[in-house]
């Protein structure tokens, strides 16, 4: 069909006019500034009528209505609209039953939008064609963007009826809200459409995000200063504002927030060595709050894999840390990772230097034996050897220390101490800034509370509570599924924690002058190995041994065993023997003479102002 100027259609309108005819002329418009022009020219002799006002709120127009309103015309009209609504409902039924129509005046409808429509009716009917039909030069430019009432953003239009009216004004970019199923609009339902109309180079996929998160990401996509963990950490990978390396990774590998959340956990395990060391460091800040939820299934993988633990683990959980215990059962030699990766136990693991480094070195190899939990015939037999040079007469009572003491200083009692951990208390307590004297005492035989406690009785000075969570530890079994007496020292992380609450509540007592010094000291130790390795001696007595064998009350019709000293009314083993009778324990004992046992610390804490020699 030929555009026509404006001038020449006029022409052709008015050759309609001049017609015998009552039937309705189309004129196809879609340049709003022709549209104008006809009104304009048209507008003082002709009566106006808008589609719009056949509709109401978000419904389609009622068409009987029109058609009554259009039978009884007493002036000739121009209809606008009417091509904006068909372009929109595609109801073609309608453009047909009008164009057959006899109304009692002349009807021009003036049509935006249905250029291609309006052309098929004037192939199929050559009058019409003729007759009834002409077009205007222009180009339609309909943008309408359609909104879900559900998403609830301001649009230029609140309903279908606000559409059309805006449309037949001449609108050619409209935002509405409307729940009828419109043709030539651009459909958002979702906040991620929402978002895809206002930024069409957006490139991530709609199920990156939830549709809350998406919402709010519309509202503010503003996504730095956030915990790794919150899913705009994630969705500041949209835009390339991830500045963390390993965060990058996880995001490039990652499709949407889930798999992103458990990526940051998984991620390590592909890994390649040139980025392992960085991005484990990384990703360690990045799980510490999210690693529950993922651990179970994190460790099964590893151990799937026939992965080493202590190189992917952190000591972020309780959970993973006794998992890097786990997975060093029987190794001969403790892996650098595993110190790096769990400071506290390679503090644990750290050398104390009881100036005698026969001393040193056995209490080194004691704590890779009991964190290893193998069998060192090598050590057995220099326990064996000790059991009967007893080098722990070179070391004065506990007694002989605390009589020498400040008796300002305040008692600080914790059951089962053991120099084992010297180490590590020495290495905590640097951390935290405060200032120690250790010594290293001998207690009372057997190793027993009942023999041992008197210290504490007859100290004159302040003194704290008596605590006991460490030898309580050692006597639960239940609570580490202990099942025998080889099961992997899982408890070694608790004790540890215990000795960081008493060093803290130390460093808060001095903090608040409760005393100048604090002195803590214990009853007596305890060993692991006596229980991995223990087995009765040959020796039957009539007196039944106590404390897992570990002593066991004199009987002069017994032999003492050479293993074994005499002392306060027991005969006490000073090797991994039992003598039989006493209840076996899965964990730890004392009430032997082992160095573990009977060796323990006598530690005097203070603030850095308090003046006098480390030793």
């Amino acid at each position: 069909m030929e555009s026509l100027t404006l001038a020449n259609a006029i022409k052709k309108i008015r050759l309609y006019l001049n017609r015998d005819t009552l039937r309705p002329y189309f004129v196809i418009s879609d340049d709003i500034a022709q549209c104008n022009g006809l009104k304009n020219f048209f507008g003082k002799t002709f009566k106006h009528i808008y589609v719009s006002d056949f509709c109401n709120d978000d419904f389609p127009i009622d068409t009987d209505l029109l058609v009554e309103k259009l039978n009884s015309l007493e002036k000739n009209t121009l209809v606008f609209g009417l091509g904006e609504y068909l372009h929109f409902t595609g109801q073609e039924n309608i453009l047909r039953m009008l164009q057959d129509k006899n109304f009692s005046k002349k009807v021009i409808f003036i049509c935006r939008g249905i250029t291609n429509l309006l052309e098929k009716l004037a192939d199929e009917d050559f009058k019409f064609h003729s007759n009834q039909i002409c077009r205007v030069v222009g180009q339609e430019n309909f943008s309408v963007v359609k909104y879900n009432p559900n998403i609830n953003l301001k649009t230029d239009a609140e309903n279908f009826y606000e559409l059309l009216k805006l449309a037949e004004a001449g609108k050619n970019f409209i935002s509405v809200k409307s729940r009828l199923p419109l043709i030539n609009v651009k459909e958002i339902n979702t906040f991620y459409d929402a978002l895809k109309n206002r930024e069409p180079h957006f490139t991530a996929p709609p199920n990156a995000l939830t549709e809350k998160q998406w919402l709010e990401y519309f509202s503010d996509d503003k996504c730095e200063g956030y915990a790794p963990e919150h899913w705009r950490s994630f969705a500041a990978g949209f835009k390339n504002k991830i500045s963390n390396p390993y965060l990058k990774y996880v995001f490039e590998h990652s499709a949407n927030y889930d798999e992103y959340r458990k990526n940051l956990f998984f991620a390590l395990i592909d890994m390649d060595e040139k980025n392992f060391k960085e991005f484990y460091w990384l990703r360690k800040s990045a799980v510490k709050n999210i690693s529950a939820q993922y651990l179970t299934e994190y460790l099964e993988r590893l151990e799937k894999l026939s992965l080493d633990a202590t190189k992917f683990l952190t000591d972020n959980t309780a959970v993973e840390r006794r998992a890097m215990i786990q997975s060093l059962q029987g190794k001969e030699k403790i892996p650098t990772t595993f110190k790096k990766n769990y400071p506290a136990m390679k503090d644990y693991l750290s050398d104390y230097d009881f100036g005698n480094d026969e001393i040193t070195n056995y209490f080194r190899r004691y704590k890779e034996i009991k964190l290893c939990n193998v069998d060192d015939e090598d050590f057995k037999n220099l326990v064996q050897e000790f059991s009967l040079s007893r080098p722990y007469n070179k070391f004065v009572t506990r007694q002989t220390i605390l009589d020498k003491s400040d008796k300002n200083s305040k008692l600080y009692w914790l059951d089962a101490l053991g120099v084992e951990f010297l180490g590590y208390i020495k290495a905590r307590a640097t951390q935290l800034g405060l200032v120690l004297k250790i010594e290293t005492a001998r207690a009372e035989l057997p190793t027993l509370t009942s023999i041992n406690k008197n210290f504490y009785a007859d100290w004159r000075g302040a003194k704290f509570e008596k605590n006991s969570y460490l030898d309580e530890l050692k006597h639960s079994p239940e609570k580490f599924n202990a099942n025998g007496k080889c099961s992997a020292p899982t408890y070694i992380d608790d004790e540890l924690l215990i000795l960081d609450k008493v060093i803290d509540e130390i460093k808060i007592a001095l903090l608040n002058h409760q005393a100048e010094k604090i002195i803590l000291t214990s009853d007596h130790g305890a060993s692991r190995l006596a229980v991995m390795y223990g087995r009765e001696n040959k020796y039957k007595m009539n007196s039944t041994g106590e404390h897992s064998g570990r002593c066991c009350p004199i009987n002069y019709l017994d032999e003492k065993p050479d293993c074994a000293c005499e002392e306060n009314g027991y005969w006490i083993l000073a090797n991994y023997d039992r003598f039989s009778g006493g209840r076996l324990s899965s964990i730890e004992v004392h009430g032997g003479a082992t160095l573990e046992e009977i060796l323990v610390p006598i530690i005097e804490f203070a603030l850095p102002k308090a003046k006098f020699e480390v030793i």
